[in-house]
């Protein structure tokens, strides 16, 4: 696959991702108001995001690859391995209706550690626009923190609204940007 056509696949699933995350928090509050099918809605949109961010997640790879081979490795395979786990297990819970909570949400949690180390990235080696980095940063940390609050007090711990707060608002932002911002490289 060319770099145009990587860009183009990574910029529509970006915006893939950040549909399946405003359509995820949608059905989670209605879910909480009327129960299911928003429940099993709510999962299938996990896996579509966490799907849908490995594109992303390779091609910022590729970007960072030149000025940080490394830290851009870890950070792919951070996030790549997590994504898929958290699929899985989300798709197992789906099936069975079997709970795998710390298993899905530490999958979760690593998949937001990769977000900042690839928010890091951008920032020192500036192949993305400063503020689509800290957005970055902010989804990632919004994503740590939602799990931190989960295995510390459940889903009405603090951390966890304050998570959600900054996961919400933070990674559909930033995979709409970032895909804006790939889509004009090709």
């Amino acid at each position: 696959m060319n770099q145009s056509s990587l860009f183009r696949f990574a910029g529509w699933s970006a915006y893939v991702s950040a549909g399946a995350t405003i359509f995820g928090f949608v059905t989670l509050i209605t879910f909480f108001i009327v129960g299911d099918p928003f429940g099993i809605m709510n999962d299938v949109s996990s896996i579509i995001i966490v799907l849908s961010a490995l594109p992303v997640l390779f091609t910022l790879h590729q970007l960072h690859r030149p000025a940080a081979p490394t830290g851009s490795t870890i950070a792919l395979l951070i996030g790549a391995i997590a994504a898929l786990s958290a699929a899985v297990f989300q798709i197992i819970f789906i099936i069975t209706r079997k709970t795998y909570g710390d298993s899905v949400s530490l999958s979760y949690g690593i998949f937001g550690l990769s977000l900042v180390l690839y928010g890091y990235l951008a920032l020192t080696d500036k192949m993305l626009p400063h503020r689509l980095a800290w957005f970055g940063i902010v989804a990632g940390i919004g994503y740590v923190l939602v799990i931190t609050g989960f295995i510390l007090g459940g889903e009405n711990h603090p951390l966890t609204y304050i998570g959600g707060l900054a996961s919400i608002i933070g990674y559909p932002t930033w995979v709409i940007g970032l895909g804006r911002q790939l889509l004009s490289r090709i």
